[in-house]
């Protein structure tokens, strides 16, 4: 029997506990595992489940991708923007980061009791490590207490050995968490930043340029700083691995509750181990990898997180605007220089459909603007290559050019190209 085939028999099983470490770096492919154990394990069962995933970015199932992401730098650097099936917000995997996932039936849910587990096993490497009152875990930077040299009680997860909060020494972030509950499941996953190579760059990539000009319905991430959890590592600590920090994980787990560890598959060869399975009365464990895929339902799970609709035809409602307006009166940065001083630009969107525009330039007309409106209304904005192409430009923009020329089609053509370069900006085609 596959390998396939036995994952399938033994998620549904009545074995209290399950261990799975995932080899596939598919960020795809391991949210649709995780939604696969979500949904058929069995009701009474506890699962942990850790995968690490190629760089990407991850939004939660109620945010606004325009909002969140700064798509022109992800594309240019190829990195996967992918919609997740649980809230919260924004998050960048890399290689250098750890995602685990809990699975438990709901009675036995709350939002820090997996978060302490995590923050047990990280404390192998950083004793700086704690659960703070946003349900994060984050790192104290400041110098041992003089009167702490006791280290705090190491089953209280919530209180270090070191000062924070006075104004210059703020707690860094080092594992968000986000939730899905179901009547007979609750899910608790979250992100472990280990050794990240990006974590200079990470918020580059979460800093959206339509940030100050669209206000959405949804969810908003909350920023926060940021670090990996190697800079807080004790030179007594473990080798600085990824594989070192799963198998924390998985000991605390195994800790948590009392298994026996002989009945594992061998996990703790994190970086060897084979992939298999092994099925015991007190715990099913095993290590996973793409050919999970051989399972239909992860194939139909993994390809609608890898569509197009999945991603943008989600987006609850939002507006785009150069200029403050009726639904969002907020003061605006200001424009570019090349963009035309008279010009105004609204859309509204719904799902990823444009609904309603109004756009005009120094010379417009309400026929003009009649021309742009149907250009786009009904238009998917993840359909449009270049709004250029759309509003009726017909030469390549380039920003800094001098505007306005006869040979370039005139200050109307100019203008027109002008406001779809911005649009193209905003929304991720330039």
């Amino acid at each position: 029997m596959s390998v396939a085939a036995r994952f399938s028999r033994a998620v549904t099983a009545p074995v209290k506990h399950h261990v799975y470490l995932s080899r596939s770096q598919d960020v795809a492919t391991n949210l649709s595992i995780e939604h696969y154990l979500f949904q058929k394990s069995h009701p009474e069962s506890t699962v942990l489940f850790l995968y690490v995933n190629r760089p990407c970015i991850v939004l939660g199932r109620n945010q606004n991708p325009w909002l969140e992401v700064n798509h022109s730098l992800a594309k240019h650097d190829k990195i996967k923007v992918i919609r997740r099936r649980s809230g919260g917000g924004t998050v960048f995997h890399d290689l250098g980061n750890v995602n685990f996932s809990v699975i438990c039936p709901p009675p036995a849910f709350h939002r820090d009791k997996y978060a302490e587990m995590v923050v047990q096993a990280i404390r192998k490497f950083s004793l700086r490590a704690r659960v703070n009152e946003r349900h994060d875990i984050v790192l104290d930077p400041g110098e041992l207490l003089l009167d702490m040299h006791d280290h705090p009680d190491p089953e209280d997860t919530h209180r270090t050995a070191y000062a924070f909060g006075d104004g210059t020494l703020v707690p860094r972030k080092v594992s968000g968490s986000a939730y899905k509950l179901s009547r007979l499941r609750a899910l608790h996953h979250g992100t472990c930043l280990f050794n990240s190579p990006n974590i200079a760059g990470i918020s580059e990539y979460l800093r959206s340029p339509a940030r100050p000009f669209l206000k959405a319905r949804g969810v908003e991430s909350v920023r926060s700083p940021i670090t990996n959890i190697s800079s807080g590592h004790q030179s007594e600590s473990p080798s600085s691995t990824i594989q070192s920090l799963q198998r924390q994980i998985i000991e605390a787990f195994i800790h948590k509750y009392n298994l026996d560890i002989q009945s594992l598959y061998p996990l703790s060869e994190t970086t060897s181990a084979a992939v298999g399975l092994s099925e015991h009365d007190q715990c099913t464990s095993g290590v996973i990898d793409d050919t999970l895929l051989e399972i239909p339902d992860i194939a139909a799970g993994r390809e609608e997180l890898e569509s197009p609709e999945y991603l943008y035809n989600q987006t609850p409602q939002f507006i785009l605007s150069t200029h403050a307006c009726e639904e969002d009166d907020r003061p605006r940065p200001p424009l570019p220089e090349w963009f035309p001083p008279s010009a105004h630009i609204y859309l509204k969107v719904k799902s990823g459909l444009i609904t309603s525009t109004r756009i005009s330039t120094s010379s417009s007309s309400s026929t003009q603007q009649q021309h742009f409106d149907s250009k786009l209304r009904g238009r998917k904005i993840a359909e449009i290559t270049s709004f250029d192409d759309v509003l009726g430009g017909k030469t390549t923009f380039g920003v800094g050019r001098r505007w306005g020329s006869e040979e370039e089609g005139g200050e109307e053509e100019d203008e027109v190209r002008r406001v779809s370069a911005w649009l193209d900006l905003m929304l991720g085609k330039s």
